[in-house]
């Protein structure tokens, strides 16, 4: 199975005329024909490729907008006048990711969509560093932060590479501060998390800000197999305002029964194939025939069933 195929799926739920903040090198793929787009990014892309010459022969698309998301949020666009907004691994780079959901529930329509993607820090370079609280992401909010702070940078560099960690440590405070202005311009992982500790931010946005989001769909990291990195949520800007108890009760209520029955689908697969060679590869070609026919794509638990078998399949076979 394709790494896209998870991100084609979600895209299904992406229509009409929206757009991609930060989308960089990889633009979300749009699978609904007509589908109209238009892309928000800080630099363009000669600049991209200055700052990031390990992506020298990617191609970067020109932005509509150049924007700078933590000083000037999504200001140049008016108030619910977007179908969609796709937020693919941007929000773990901002000084302050509560303002800037805030912005995107302003400029949806109601009944528009949010997709959201990000990365899961247990497997990306993340995995040595704690989750960022929620209480420090609301007192971001309350102060109205628009610069990433001195500490998030110094985690990152500490806790994700032992050469930048060697370079702060050997470093003068001159030189420090120097790594701090550089990697905040170039953006790093301002805040890392999991699936259930971002849902947790979900849920105070919708309790305490009054974001009307109503839980459409999800991606579980495993379904995407073991180099799989990242998980998401696609959330509908309610058509009506509920009481903030009621609404928050919704969003955890239908977030938690898609969470508990993938990861039940995913734990039950797991289970019967777990030592058992030649049921995985029965299994395999079944759901390879499967998807081969296109039925895959119809059915959530097949789906979720065929990433976490892929998991399983012994050294040395090919991969799915």
């Amino acid at each position: 199975m394709s790494h896209e195929y998870p991100r084609r799926r979600l895209g299904r739920y992406v229509t009409g005329s929206g757009i991609e903040v930060g989308p960089g090198h990889h633009p979300y793929p749009l699978v609904i024909p007509g589908t109209k787009v238009r892309y928000l990014d800080r630099w363009n892309p000669a600049e991209h490729e200055e700052l990031f010459p390990d992506l020298s022969r990617a191609e970067f698309p020109r932005p509509d907008i150049i924007v700078n998301f933590d000083d000037d949020l999504l200001t140049a666009l008016s108030d619910q006048s977007q179908d969609f907004v796709i937020c693919s691994h941007v929000l773990e780079h901002l000084a302050n990711p509560l303002a800037f959901l805030s912005e995107i529930y302003r400029v949806l329509v109601p009944g528009g969509v949010i997709l959201i993607l990000l990365p899961d820090r247990h497997r990306t370079f993340d995995r040595l560093r704690a989750p960022t609280p929620l209480a420090h992401i609301v007192a971001d909010y309350e102060a109205q932060t628009s610069t990433v702070d001195e500490l998030h940078v110094k985690d990152f560099l500490l806790k994700t590479s032992p050469e930048s960690a060697r370079a702060w440590e050997e470093a003068s405070p001159t030189e420090r501060q120097h790594m701090v202005e550089w990697h905040r311009h170039r953006s790093v992982h301002v805040h890392c998390w999991d699936e259930e500790e971002f849902c947790a931010l979900l849920a105070y946005s919708i309790e305490h800000l009054g974001l009307d989001w109503e839980f459409v769909d999800g991606l579980l990291t495993d379904e995407g197999g073991p180099e799989a990195i990242e998980f998401g949520y696609v959330l509908r800007r309610a058509s009506r305002h509920l009481p903030p108890g009621e609404a928050v009760r919704r969003f955890a209520g239908a977030a938690k029964v898609w969470r508990g029955d993938t990861q039940e689908i995913l734990a039950t697969g797991t289970a019967r194939s777990a030592g058992k060679d030649e049921e995985i590869v029965r299994l395999r070609s079944e759901l390879d025939a499967l998807y081969d026919t296109k039925l895959l794509r119809y059915s959530a638990p097949l789906r979720r069933a065929y990433g976490r078998l892929r998991s399983r399949i012994p050294a040395g076979r090919p991969h799915l």
